[in-house]
Parts: structure tokens; C-alpha cells; sequence
């Protein structure tokens, strides 16, 4: 699952839609605001986007990491709109059969996620 929304998904949902008899490792990260950016204080981050080309950003950023851990799944999820300190930015959740691929693709979606070009990041600072 690939999703970017402005909408709060739950990260039990992303870890229920990887659950399998097969996984010997879930790895999940949840990226939040956080309140201090380069030695300034943050009210609030607005992050823009065209949902269509996130979302297939998102899923080459996913095909990517299949192919190359070999991984069983990936969710990926994005937030857009106006978020406030403590809020989820994005989550990533990773289903394979070892821990060390999981959290090698886990930090490696992570990566791609921060960097990606669709997205546009406006930080509200106090």
C-alpha cells in the first residue's frame, strides 16, 4: 500500500495490512514534527503536493525497495497539509522473513521519503 493523504492513517492498520503466517520481522517507522529545526522553533509544517505523482513516487520508491532486499511487503504512507508539533509526517512498515533486511529497507524508505521531489515543505516557525 502506497497512500498520500492529509488524513491521519492508523499505524496499526499499516502494520495489519502486512501481518503474514511467512513474516519473521515487521519493521515500522513513524516520522513526526518535531519542535526545533536548525536551532529555530516550529509551530507547525505545511507540506504541498500532487497526490497522483506522490503516490507514484511512493510506489517506484516501493518497487525499488522490493527488488532489492527481496523483501515479502511495504507500506508507505505521506502526509500532506498543515501538521502540528507531535503530528505523523510519515510512516514506513516493512514485512520480511529476517530483521535485517526489514531494517535496512525500512531506512532506506525513509531516505527516499524525505527527499522526494512531489513533495514541497513550508516549516511555520514561531
Amino acid at each position: 500500500m502506497v497512500k498520500v493523504t492529509e488524513v491521519l492513517v492508523s499505524p496499526q492498520l499499516l502494520l495489519d495490512t502486512l501481518k503474514t503466517d511467512s513474516s519473521g520481522s515487521i519493521v515500522m517507522h513513524l516520522g513526526i514534527v518535531r519542535p526545533n529545526s536548525n536551532g529555530r522553533k516550529v509551530v507547525s509544517i505545511e507540506y504541498e503536493a500532487d497526490i497522483d505523482a506522490s503516490e507514484r513516487e511512493l510506489s517506484n520508491i516501493a518497487n525499488e525497495i522490493l527488488t532489492k532486499w527481496g523483501i515479502q511487503d511495504i507500506t508507505l504512507c505521506r502526509r500532506i497539509g498543515r501538521l502540528h508539533l507531535g503530528d505523523l509526517i510519515l510512516m514506513v512498515a516493512v514485512a520480511s522473513s529476517h530483521r535485517k533486511e526489514a531494517f535496512e529497507a525500512c531506512e532506506y524508505a525513509v531516505e527516499c521519503m524525505r527527499s522526494m521531489k512531489s513533495i514541497r515543505k513550508k516549516e511555520i516557525f514561531e
